[in-house]
């Protein structure tokens, strides 16, 4: 059942479509998955982990979705490769990719290393490029897919202590607009959200509370967003509402950062 406090969904705004979801094992990534197929797609639902995606795939059949399980290390581009092959062989077609894949390395800059940048950077950045070079073949062939990638509100102001996921959260925008200048003619429409402080799994364990005390102070809806709330947005921008809107850098913070 859903959450009262959702956002509302949309039954059959994806009837027919295909999407692969990647960082679906939790947080964000679940909620876009199942959301997606509450709205009628079937969904590829990629993870790292194996459990986590599977137990993604389970709440969307209790649901009455349809998902397929993937596992892959996004920043292996051949292990990509093999699960949209999966994907496509299986459905037919892909239409909806979401790159939300990713995680941390904080500290401060002079405790980094060149190594930290580069494992943030691969599961980020190459983790997007790989599943997009993938993906983006096929959308093109259709003549008709939707790409969006997941960056942060940290990719536009920046954090102490987060210079490595920062870097590459911006760096995912340049990705962003590049792809949607060059796929707008071929009917790839390729758009970025930045989501806010978000109660995630990873925030609920990682982050101290304090911090996040002081976030919601800064934040003018004064609190965090539930996944549902960056899923929904998402989910928007994926569908044929959003025909007119690509190389979009869309703002979910709750009004933290503007």
């Amino acid at each position: 059942m859903q959450n009262q406090d959702a956002p509302p969904i949309y039954p059959n705004r994806f009837s027919g479509k295909i999407g692969f979801v990647t960082g679906a094992g939790q947080g964000i990534g679940r909620a876009v998955a199942i959301r997606l197929a509450a709205e009628g797609a079937v969904v590829g639902v990629l993870d790292w982990n194996a459990t986590s995606a599977a137990d993604t795939v389970e709440i969307i059949r209790e649901r009455g979705g349809s998902a397929i399980r993937l596992q892959a290390d996004v920043s292996k581009q051949d292990q990509v490769t093999k699960c949209v092959e999966k994907l496509k062989s299986t459905c037919g077609r892909i239409d909806l990719l979401v790159n939300n894949a990713g995680f941390d390395r904080p500290g401060g800059f002079l405790k980094l290393t060149g190594m930290s940048f580069v494992e943030v950077f691969n599961v980020h950045v190459l983790g997007a490029v790989n599943c997009s070079l993938a993906c983006a073949p096929i959308m093109i062939g259709q003549k008709d897919g939707r790409i969006v990638n997941v960056s942060s509100i940290y990719g536009k102001v920046g954090a102490k202590g987060e210079s490595a996921y920062c870097s590459a959260k911006s760096g995912l925008v340049g990705f962003t607009k590049s792809l949607a200048r060059e796929f707008a003619s071929k009917g790839v429409r390729v758009n970025v959200i930045m989501p806010g402080l978000t109660a995630t799994p990873a925030i609920r364990e990682m982050m101290n509370p304090k911090y996040q005390e002081a976030f919601v102070r800064d934040t003018p809806l004064g609190r965090l967003a539930d996944p549902d709330e960056i899923a929904a947005p998402i989910s928007f921008l994926l569908s044929d509402e959003a025909s007119f809107i690509t190389g979009a850098v869309l703002e979910v913070t709750g009004g933290w950062g503007m």
